[in-house]
């Protein structure tokens, strides 16, 4: 009888779009500790080029404040060119009181988290967006 051989699950990939040195290296560490591939954007630039080259991601970890292309540039970007990333976006900011972050949290209804954050809030608001945005219905992408 011959059996299936199963590949064993690749790990759930995430685009960290931070211009904080010190959080990019805790994206690092969390992804390490966690299981979960992160790929770095230290600008907007640098996560455009990133996404326009067609590379898909399972979580986007968004922060809305970056100099250059903002947070808000990419999402438009996403909306119209990339929309299928839309509903795995995460944005991150410490500017939550600004009534143009509010604003583009409401419009784009995604998920946020306020900058300083604990590292269970981070894991829990990735895994949830891994189950409600899995790519393939019957496969659940982080059992965690």
């Amino acid at each position: 009888m011959v059996t299936e051989q199963r590949r064993p699950a690749s790990p759930p990939r995430i685009l960290a779009i931070e211009d904080e040195p010190t959080i990019r290296r805790y994206y690092e560490r969390f992804g390490a500790a966690y299981g979960f591939e992160i790929i770095l954007a230290p600008t907007g630039t640098a996560a455009l080029g990133i996404l326009e080259a067609g590379h898909d991601f399972d979580v986007i970890l968004l922060d809305v404040r970056l100099p250059g292309v903002s947070g808000r540039a990419l999402w438009k970007m996403m909306e119209i060119s990339r929309p299928e990333l839309c509903p795995r976006v995460l944005m991150v900011t410490a500017d939550i009181m600004s009534e143009s972050t509010m604003q583009l949290i409401e419009e784009s209804g995604c998920a946020f988290l306020e900058k300083p954050f604990a590292t269970e809030e981070l894991r829990e608001a990735i895994i949830r967006i891994l189950r409600l945005s899995r790519h393939d219905p019957g496969k659940d992408h982080y059992a965690g």
